[in-house]
């Protein structure tokens, strides 16, 4: 059995590509109930934390972006905060019910792993992309003074349990996107949770 870590990998054409769409989707996405948005092709769910993600990790990888790119991602920034403006309450509505819905699946992950999943090793380096979403989300909401105290405390509640599994390791994705995420503020990235012998 190997000892080397999983890791996420990463496309940054494709970032790219499923920025752009889901930035120029935003609409009726967002006032719409669905908290997963649809995108055609091969491209993952719409969600405004897999936005502010890509939008985050993008910013840092500007000088890896070639013009086209770059005008992409500024174009999609500029929708963006353009239909948060438009559409602000049910923005922030759609911001907190997404936050609420990662941490309680984050909370089930940590639950089947306690529990002696077979497969949690394995899937920690998705998980730990979908941590970063609701960091990202987090940050969203405190900044729109629309964080609630539940919310919150479950964040801290479920933190507390996966620092509990979580072992010291290697960056988990491609270390191109290290310059983005900081150790001390995404921990949850520098690390691996061990398989069950």
């Amino acid at each position: 059995m190997s000892n080397r870590q999983p890791t996420l990998a990463f496309d940054l054409a494709r970032d790219v590509r499923v920025l752009a769409a889901m930035a120029s989707n935003l609409t009726p996405y967002l006032y719409e109930q669905e908290t997963y948005g649809y995108l055609s092709g091969d491209l993952p769910r719409l969600t405004l934390g897999g936005l502010l993600l890509r939008l985050h990790r993008l910013s840092h990888l500007e000088d890896e972006l070639d013009a086209d790119q770059q005008n992409l991602v500024q174009d999609a920034r500029i929708n963006f905060e353009a239909e948060q403006a438009e559409w602000a309450v049910h923005y922030e509505a759609k911001l907190q019910e997404e936050l609420r819905q990662r941490i309680d699946a984050l909370d089930r992950y940590l639950q089947e792993c306690s529990e002696g999943g077979q497969s949690c090793a394995a899937e920690y380096p998705s998980q730990a992309e979908k941590r970063t979403m609701i960091e990202h989300l987090r940050d969203e909401a405190e900044r729109r003074d629309v964080l609630t105290e539940d919310l919150r405390a479950r964040l801290k509640q479920v933190d507390a349990r996966l620092q509990r599994v979580l072992h010291e390791g290697d960056f988990i994705m491609d270390d191109i996107l290290k310059s983005a995420y900081a150790s001390d503020k995404f921990w949850w990235m520098y690390g691996y949770i061990a398989e069950k012998r």
